[in-house]
């Protein structure tokens, strides 16, 4: 008798193990499908940044997978943020320049993700100096994006916070930060 529960015991954790894997492959599938085919491109910069605003990209048609590319985020020193609220503002920043550079540079884009994404932090010390910086990188047609705070934490409302400039070629996005220190 002990060795028929034993069977049985066995057979129905066989039984239960394969329908939780079935179901679980089963929903997977379908559920996830559902939530691809339903996602949508988003083409619009509806994020908290003030981005560049148009058809200045420069002409980066000659861009080759092995040039040297990067990105630039330039953190405002004087806010004192800390590790963390500055993190999510450089995060927010890659994230608005990328969509930026999907749809006005796409094969900058490519060429910079083909190089590892590198971004380096640097550091200014004022909200004048950001908005320079930015002036600066749009009249060379580089992709740039500053963060505009929600004021929620550390920082007052509509605090200009980080600007992303590139992803672009090192040479032209140095010809902006390469004077900063690093954050």
């Amino acid at each position: 008798m002990a060795t028929t529960l034993s069977n049985i015991s066995s057979s129905s954790f066989l039984v239960g193990l394969g329908l939780g894997v079935a179901t679980t492959a089963l929903y997977s599938r379908v559920f996830c499908k559902q939530i691809k085919d339903t996602a949508e491109i988003d083409d619009e910069d509806n994020d908290s940044a003030v981005c560049s605003s148009g058809d200045e990209s420069g002409d980066f048609s000659d861009v080759s997978d092995d040039q040297d590319m990067k990105m630039v985020l330039v953190v405002r020193n004087d806010l004192k943020m800390g590790k963390g609220k500055a993190a999510a503002q450089c995060c927010h920043a890659t994230l608005s320049a990328y969509k930026q550079a999907r749809r006005k540079c796409p094969e900058v884009l490519r060429a910079w993700e083909c190089n590892g994404q590198p971004k380096v932090t640097v550091k200014c010390e004022s909200e004048d100096d950001l908005m320079l910086l930015l002036t600066k990188s749009r009249s060379l047609g580089l992709v740039s994006a500053v963060i505009a705070d929600a004021g929620r934490t550390q920082i007052a409302p509509g605090s200009k916070t980080v600007l992303a400039v590139g992803p672009g070629p090192g040479e032209l996005v140095d010809q902006v930060t390469g004077s900063l220190k690093l954050y």
